[in-house]
């Protein structure tokens, strides 16, 4: 088992309906594939968590590296782990200005939602260092 954890830009700003339908797609497919992370989206950048089995991950990682919709794509981290931080999470999922996305299931109100305190992996410091960086409107 591994985890990914990537930063990118999105080529433009992404609407709401347009991260809805990456939030979506992202959900059914790691469904199907045992993949847990988390998405945050904050001005036009993206920070991904991905976790499960090693072949999975690395082919999800290459159709993510092959979108369009991105670019300036940043490997942070790409190690194995024992067990993951985000496993309750099919794709947890947070932007920074929308009250409409608040009652998706998985929609990130409170960062402690993500139980990130009792966790000092790597994976989890990107996420606490993004959040901090661009100081999302969520509780942490």
């Amino acid at each position: 088992m591994k985890n990914i954890v990537y930063v990118s830009t999105a080529v433009k700003l992404m609407h709401e309906n347009q991260l809805l339908d990456i939030l979506h797609n992202s959900r059914l497919h790691n469904a199907a594939l045992n993949i847990s992370g988390v998405l945050l989206y904050s001005d036009g950048t993206f920070i991904q968590v991905l976790e499960g089995k090693d072949t999975v991950i690395d082919a999800l990682y290459s159709r993510i590296k092959a979108d369009q919709r991105h670019k300036n794509i940043i490997t942070i981290i790409d190690e194995p782990i024992v067990e993951k931080s985000f496993g309750q999470w099919l794709m947890g999922f947070a932007i920074t200005d929308s009250k409409k996305t608040e009652k998706l299931l998985g929609y990130l109100t409170s960062i402690s939602e993500l139980d990130l305190n009792n966790d000092n992996s790597p994976a989890v410091a990107a996420i606490k260092t993004f959040i901090e960086t661009n100081k999302l409107d969520i509780n942490y």
